[in-house]
């Protein structure tokens, strides 16, 4: 009942983001303008902002107080037209400066070109990105975008963040692969870009940053978005308002060195104009403001105004206490765990609950809430008393932190399913997202050749250390994860999984094999067993998708039969159980691997096997068909068909026995009797082979706990000479640590780095 209850709701969920899909691509279709859309990067140091106000204010830039009045002295001694004329022509370029400083403050781009002040250059048409620097300084302090007209544009590095010079350079290399970028610039971003630690963890402590106040952060961030267009044009109402004050000095600095001509000032005609501007924009400013100071002495005199006033900032700064006196800190230690407000170095206990005091913990869901922004972990003590804890508060690898430690402290806590799954570590995008972010990239490749060691992905997140296995749909990549800790050679290593998403032809190709992608990441989201590789994240960058898997070190066991030959009847033993294991977690979830041969079994350096490569596997779905995949000699008759069972992975593990005590592969379609090729063989796991490949559906295992079954059944039955016997010739029995002898005795091999082949 369990599983088809959990069939339906994975249909569902399957349904409703299909639903989104269709919709998403409709919207998408309707508005290709948005592909086109202008983005805009914020450009400027302090400095350069202090400078434009300035020019807002007073509209005379720097250069104009020595320049404005030079011109105005040559314009008198020429006389007739020539002082009106130097004064229009000065104005209006402190005016044109004021503008171009204003545009200059955003650089804006598209899909073909790139905007700064006055200028639009054609992505296309750049040639490369190089750097400048000051003389005597070691780092560069410009960039210097080329383009083949020499019409070169010159940036600031100090005016950009890291993150803002990234996205503008991964801009133009997308919309242009034969730009040629300067090393260097790399290497700047990631020594610019210092990502804060999250969390600090020790065996007997876990600190957390604890977030209970981000409505004041939300409400700076809803401010910014939405004023952000008014503080932009905030220099220009401010030129406007200034305009009396900037109008006199200017006209007192042209007539400066013609102290005797002011009088003749008033004949020029722009001059006559603006003063009479000037003028009529002082008189509103003034009417304006003596109708606010009678308006707020009038309120001020009302007493039920004033009550009211007060009662409204009493109750502000309440509401605000409230906030600023919310806990900072999470910390989890030996005793339990507390909820700590940091201030200056000095730690103020909140609240705090003992680990023996937890009985249980759930996902609490206030009644009315509009998302997940209001769910907290509640956890209860055996007197049904509550100690929440906000989930929203907590970063997302966070709460995976605290899982663990909550799990590790208190293993008879009876954690509510929903809280596992809000608390473990999920893929940031959804299906939809990482299709409508193929959709919105440019139909151009950045680069055809695989990925280069020292490359960077996803933010800078994931950096390329090697290639370590090329497969039909794209390479397998030994990286880095840069987000984990900042001693370089203490970051955990990830095996990114390449597909290729093809970039022209039908649009159903791309989608066909982005569901591929998002298939595959589903099941191993949804498998949470030892025995199967973990999915860390996956993501869409350059029309590849890629799957973020754990680095297992270890080999296959096709790569163990194949060096070092058949394993041992007692060895196999081993294997089978946790073979067994490993399908008892699938099929309990409805998964069909579909390729479960020794290529996708992996014995890591601990003697534990773990199954990779689902990108064949299937859900079971009342009366569905599928197509033929996987390896002819693993496949079951049923499989060849195209009507794969939970039956068809017992027949794959049969053969896979077959391999381990013979190194051959087995016969396609047949029923498998290893003791032909080996007779010394126990006859108990020549038997079990024989079953579980049994081309009768009716005479073969039913389930994998059966086989489980026989094995155990028949451990006890293996005598010592039939171990001895069926031992690797080459076997090093130094080498087999005595903690380990339960589980595997395999001999000691070169570590290697696991490849899942697409």
């Amino acid at each position: 009942m369990a599983a088809n209850w959990k069939r339906k709701q994975q249909s569902h969920r399957v349904q409703e983001e299909s639903f989104r899909l269709e919709r998403a691509i409709r919207s998408v279709a309707k508005s290709t303008k948005q592909v086109h859309q202008v983005q805009s990067i914020s450009y400027g140091d302090f400095l350069a902002h202090i400078l434009l106000w300035q020019k807002a204010i007073l509209l005379v830039p720097i250069w104009g107080l020595i320049a404005i009045p030079i011109v105005g002295f040559l314009c008198r001694a020429i006389g007739g037209f020539a002082p009106e004329i130097g004064y229009a022509v000065m104005l209006c370029l402190c005016l044109n400066y004021f503008l171009v400083d204003l545009l200059k403050r955003k650089i804006r781009i598209d899909d073909d070109y790139i905007y700064f002040g006055y200028k639009a250059i054609p992505i296309r048409s750049l040639t490369g990105i190089d750097v400048n620097y000051k003389k005597g300084k070691l780092l560069p302090n410009w960039i210097t975008i080329r383009n083949n007209d020499g019409n070169d544009l010159r940036l600031s590095i100090g005016g950009m963040s890291e993150q803002n010079i990234a996205a503008l350079l991964k801009h133009l290399e997308v919309r242009n692969s034969n730009l040629a970028t300067a090393p260097v610039l790399n290497t700047l971003i990631k020594c610019r870009h210092s990502k804060k630690k999250s969390a600090l963890e020790t065996t007997d402590r876990l600190q957390l940053p604890y977030n209970s106040k981000r409505i004041i952060g939300e409400s700076f961030e809803v401010f910014k978005l939405s004023a952000a267009q008014w503080i932009r044009m905030g220099p220009v109402v401010a030129c406007i308002v200034f305009g009396p004050m900037w109008i006199g000095m200017f006209s007192r600095l042209y007539v400066m060195l013609n102290p005797n001509s002011w009088r003749q000032l008033q004949q020029i005609g722009l001059h006559d104009f603006l003063e009479k501007v000037s003028e009529g924009l002082s008189r509103f400013l003034a009417s304006g403001m003596t109708k606010t100071t009678e308006t707020v002495q009038t309120l001020s005199n009302n007493p039920i105004m004033m009550l009211i006033t007060g009662g409204a900032i009493l109750a502000f700064v309440i509401y605000f206490m409230r906030i600023a006196l919310r806990p900072n800190l999470l910390v989890a230690d030996k005793l339990g765990i507390q909820l700590l407000l940091r201030i200056a170095g000095t730690n103020i206990l909140i609240k705090k609950i003992a680990w023996n005091q937890i009985a249980s913990a759930s996902l609490f869901k206030p009644k009315g809430s509009a998302g997940s922004q209001s769910w907290k972990i509640r956890l209860q003590t055996p007197n049904n008393k509550n100690f929440d804890v906000d989930l929203s508060a907590l970063a997302h690898d966070d709460r995976t932190s605290l899982l663990k430690r909550m799990e590790k402290m208190v293993p008879d806590c009876q954690i509510d399913y929903e809280l596992s799954q809000a608390m473990r570590p999920h893929a940031a995008h959804s299906y939809t997202e990482i299709w409508l972010q193929s959709l919105t990239q440019a139909p151009e490749r950045k680069t055809l050749e695989p990925l280069q060691p020292g490359q960077t992905l996803c933010d800078n997140r994931y950096e390329v250390l090697r290639s370590i296995g090329v497969g039909g749909q794209g390479t397998a990549y030994l990286c880095k994860d840069l987000s984990d800790g900042n001693d370089h050679r203490q970051m955990p290593t990830v095996v990114l999984k390449e597909t290729i998403i093809p970039v022209f032809g039908d649009e159903s190709l791309r989608r066909k094999s982005l569901e591929s992608v998002e298939k595959e990441s589903r099941l191993l989201q949804s498998l949470h067993s030892e025995g199967i590789v973990k999915l860390l994240d996956h993501f869409v960058e350059d029309h590849r998708a890629y799957l973020v898997l754990e680095h297992i070190d270890g080999s296959s066991l096709r790569d163990s039969v194949q060096n070092n030959g058949p394993i041992s009847c007692e060895q196999a033993q081993d294997l089978a159980i946790q073979m067994c294991n490993i399908l008892q977690t699938l099929h309990a979830n409805g998964v069909i691997h579909r390729d479960f041969t020794p290529d996708n079994l992996i014995l890591n350096s601990k003697g534990q096997l773990k199954l990779i490569d689902f990108n064949v596997a299937q859900q079971l779905q009342g009366g569905a068909t599928g197509t033929i995949v996987g390896k002819h000699a693993y496949l079951p008759p049923e499989q060849f068909r195209g009507k794969a069972t939970d039956q068809s992975d017992l027949y794959a593990f049969g053969a896979t026995l077959f391999y381990l005590l013979t190194g051959q592969d087995p016969e396609p379609i047949s029923q498998s009797n290893p003791q032909n090729l080996k007779p010394n063989i126990t006859t108990q796991l020549n038997d079990i082979v024989k079953q579980a490949t049994s081309l009768n559906l009716k005479d073969r295992y039913k389930s994998a706990k059966e086989i489980e079954a026989d094995l155990l059944r028949d451990a006890s039955t293996i005598t010592p000479e039939e171990v001895s016997t069926s031992t690797i010739a080459s076997e090093d029995a130094s080498t087999i640590a005595p903690e380990t002898a339960s589980t595997i005795k395999l001999p000691r091999e070169k570590v290697v780095e696991v490849v899942e082949h697409g």
